[in-house]
């Protein structure tokens, strides 16, 4: 089994932690997280370029995580909330991938979906779920963590524990 986990928290803080978590309750499998705030991912530049070639014309570090999401089994998909949605870096990520949106080796992959924030934090979650929904990946599991500070979750030992029921789910199916 392969486990990819996506950070798309531009700092180290509570979605990092929460998705190391995960990680964590997974056991000894393969498993990677990435940072998105690490890598060179242009934005989208819609041109359709995508719908009739089914890839992007975009060479950035994208293309490493294109072959990841299709070596991985499963997928941890992590955002803070920004104002009412997902991250800039995690939105970028998700329109990157719309040349894959309708490949058949996402209906093959399973997903986490984790998010972060003040008083909306289950707004950047929907994005995560509508996201699985367009690409067919079924999802698994989810959270949706309160945290007004940075490092307000490792203070949070019923998220701590859900977060590593969740990773235990993994490997008990």
């Amino acid at each position: 089994m392969k486990v990819l986990a996506i950070c798309g928290s531009p700092r180290k803080g509570n979605t990092e932690f929460m998705l190391n978590k995960v990680l964590e309750g997974v056991g000894n499998v393969e498993k990677e997280l990435i940072l998105l705030r690490e890598l060179r991912i242009e934005h989208c530049d819609g041109d359709s370029y995508c719908d009739k070639h089914k890839e992007c014309k975009i060479k950035d570090d994208m293309c490493d995580i294109y072959k990841k999401i299709f070596d991985a089994d499963i997928l941890i998909l992590g955002s803070p909330t920004y104002f009412n949605n997902v991250s800039g870096l995690m939105k970028d990520f998700i329109d990157r991938m719309n040349p894959y949106w309708q490949d058949k080796r996402l209906r093959e992959k399973r997903a986490i979906l984790i998010s972060t924030g003040i008083a909306t934090e289950k707004t950047a979650l929907k994005t995560l779920e509508i996201f699985c929904e367009i690409c067919k990946i079924p999802i698994i599991g989810k959270l949706a963590a309160k945290a007004d500070d940075s490092g307000e979750v490792k203070n949070n030992i019923t998220v701590i524990n859900e977060l590593k029921k969740l990773g235990k789910k993994l490997t008990n199916r």
